[in-house]
C-alpha cells in the first residue's frame, strides 16, 4: 500500500514539474480582451417584454409570455434608413426587415417586410396599444392582421406628408410574414389621413387582395375598407374605427369606440372601449359585442402595468365570456 502511494505521489510531482517547466519555456500570451462592438453609423436599439395574467369564465387561469420583441434601427448611409425586429415567441421569429429611402418628406420609399397601411390600431405598435388586446374588427379583418401576421407583408410602399395630408400606397404578395405570393396577383393597400387640427385625425383605408388557400390554388376576393377618427386633446383621448370587409362571397363588417383619460399627467390612465364584429353580414346571430374598461400605470414611457376587464356578449346578447387580465410590460 506504502509503495502504491509512493508511486503515486512520484507521478504526480513529475506531471507537476513539467506542467511548471512547459509554463517557463512557453512564451507570454499576450491578453487580448474581445473587441467591443462598434458601427460606422449610430443605430437605435429597443425593446419590449409583456407578462400576462389571464382569468376568465372558459376555466383558463395562469400567466403567459404575451411577447417579447427586439428592434434594431438606424441609418447605412444619408437619407436611407433600415429597421429589424423579431419576436423571440412568435414563429417565424422576423417581424419587420425594411430599408427606406427618405430623400424628401413628401416621398419616401420602403421595401421589405413591414407594417400594411391599414387601420390606425393595426399600425400602432403593440407596445404603445392603451387595451392589452386590439379590437376584434382590427384583429379579425384588418390585412395582416386577418392571416396572423401581425399586420405585416413583403412589398413596397411609397409615404409621406403634404401639408396636413399624409398619405401611403403599397403593393404586396398578401401571403402574409416571411412567406412568397401564392398567386399571380398582388395585392395593393392605401391610407390616407387628415389633420384638420393639431388634436384631430381622420383617416380612410382600402385594401384590394386576392388570397389562395393553397399555392396556385384559385385565389378568392380579400377586400377591406376603413374609416377611422382619433382626437388627442391634452388629457384627453377618443378614437374610432369602423372596417368592412369581403372574403370571397363572405361580407363582414365591424367597429370600435375607445376613450382614455390620464387622471394623473403621463401616469394614471383610465380607458373604457366597446367595439363589435358582424363575422356574416347575411347570417343571424353572428355578431359579437365586446366591453372593455381599463386602467393603465406608466412607470416609465415604455414600462407600464395594464389591468383590463372584458365582458363579450354574443349575437343574442347573452355573456359569451368574462375575463380579468393583468398585463406587465417592461420596455427600453
Amino acid at each position: 500500500m506504502k509503495k502504491r502511494r509512493m508511486r503515486l505521489w512520484a507521478a504526480m510531482s513529475l506531471l507537476v514539474a513539467a506542467l511548471v517547466l512547459s509554463a517557463i519555456d512557453a512564451p507570454a500570451e499576450e491578453k487580448n480582451e474581445p473587441p467591443a462592438v462598434t458601427s460606422s453609423t449610430a443605430f437605435k436599439l429597443g425593446g419590449y417584454t409583456q407578462i400576462l395574467y389571464t382569468a376568465q369564465d372558459s376555466d383558463f387561469d395562469g400567466f403567459t409570455l404575451h411577447r417579447a420583441r427586439l428592434s434594431l434601427s438606424g441609418e447605412l448611409l444619408k437619407n436611407i434608413r433600415y429597421k429589424l425586429q423579431v419576436d423571440a415567441l412568435k414563429s417565424p421569429i422576423l417581424l419587420d426587415a425594411l430599408v427606406e429611402f427618405a430623400f424628401y418628406e413628401a416621398a419616401t420609399l420602403r421595401i421589405g417586410q413591414f407594417k400594411v397601411p391599414f387601420s390606425q390600431e393595426s399600425l400602432t405598435s403593440a407596445g404603445d396599444l392603451e387595451t392589452i388586446n386590439r379590437s376584434q374588427p382590427v384583429s379579425k379583418m384588418s390585412p395582416g392582421q386577418d392571416i396572423g401576421a401581425a399586420g405585416r407583408d413583403i412589398g413596397a410602399m411609397v409615404y409621406g406628408r403634404v401639408g396636413i395630408i399624409e398619405y401611403s400606397l403599397g403593393v404586396f404578395n398578401g401571403g402574409g410574414i416571411n412567406k412568397a405570393d401564392t398567386n399571380g396577383e398582388k395585392d395593393w393597400a392605401g391610407r390616407l389621413v387628415v389633420h384638420p387640427a393639431s388634436f384631430l385625425t381622420i383617416g380612410a383605408s382600402l385594401y384590394d387582395g386576392l388570397s389562395s388557400p393553397t399555392q396556385n390554388g384559385a385565389p378568392v376576393k380579400r377586400d377591406r375598407a376603413g374609416l377611422e377618427m382619433a382626437v388627442l386633446y391634452k388629457a384627453l383621448s377618443l378614437k374610432g374605427e369602423f372596417i368592412k370587409a369581403a372574403d370571397d362571397e363572405t361580407l363582414k363588417q365591424g367597429g370600435y369606440f375607445q376613450a382614455g383619460y390620464f387622471f394623473l399627467p403621463k401616469k394614471i390612465q383610465g380607458v373604457f372601449k366597446v367595439d363589435f364584429f358582424d363575422e356574416d353580414m347575411k347570417a343571424d346571430l353572428d355578431r359579437s359585442r365586446l366591453w372593455t374598461l381599463g386602467l393603465n400605470w406608466f412607470l416609465a414611457e415604455k414600462t407600464k402595468l395594464m389591468i383590463n376587464f372584458e365582458l363579450n356578449k354574443d349575437g343574442s346578447g347573452k355573456t359569451a365570456n368574462k375575463a380579468f387580465l393583468v398585463q406587465f410590460q417592461t420596455g427600453f
